[in-house]
């Protein structure tokens, strides 16, 4: 097919992908630029983009207390494709990271977000994994290309509504790592149901 011109807006229920064919297998691939049905995911070659629903109305802690690296919610899988041309990919980047809260969550609640390489942990267990938004943190400066002498916050579950947090700290985790977790970094014994938030992650793999 070749070039097509367009009047009004392109529109696809099923995603936007473009392709790279082999020149000497004709083998076709999607790894260069796409956006997912839902428009939550743009990946632009190794750059990604994605958000992420919070809901913590599955949580227990009415009735079990959490503690510090407890599941709160399993939010979702990393993209880590790469294009064709390129190594394929050992490590994930984490450029920047937006928490939006939506509703707060009720309780006294700080946590943070972390990649682990385990799908399936059930809220309110631990979480092994490499902790990318939090106090454990410490972040990397984008013009010293070293670590900063500071560390991130925690994040607050129990914000007021329309608050966020924007963490930026530049650092890896290895490309195995694709589930995002949000975790509990205090113990919490009370009804949480009610929080919600949106995570915006902007991230590389090389």
């Amino acid at each position: 097919m070749g070039n097509t011109t367009f009047s009004g807006p392109v529109r696809t229920t099923g995603g936007f992908k473009t392709i790279n064919k082999s020149s000497t297998t004709g083998a076709i691939t999607e790894t260069g630029f796409s956006v997912n049905s839902t428009g939550q995911l743009i990946s632009m070659g190794t750059r990604k983009i994605q958000s992420f629903a919070g809901t913590l109305a599955s949580t227990n802690a009415a009735a079990t207390a959490y503690a510090d690296g407890d599941c709160l919610v399993e939010l979702g899988t990393l993209n880590v494709d790469a294009p064709d041309d390129l190594v394929t990919p050992s490590k994930i980047f984490v450029h920047r990271a937006l928490i939006g809260i939506t509703t707060a969550a009720g309780q006294t609640l700080a946590g943070n977000l972390a990649l682990s390489a385990t799908s399936g942990t059930a809220t309110n267990a631990g979480v092994t994994g490499t902790e990318i938004v939090g106090a454990g943190v410490t972040a990397f400066h984008e013009q010293l290309s070293a670590t900063q002498s500071i560390t991130e916050i925690d994040v607050n579950f129990n914000n007021s509504a329309g608050n966020y947090h924007i963490f930026v700290p530049n650092i890896t985790a290895a490309v195995a790592n694709v589930h995002l977790y949000a975790r509990a970094t205090t113990t919490v014994n009370a009804d949480i149901t009610a929080g919600r938030f949106t995570v915006e992650l902007e991230y590389s793999v090389f």
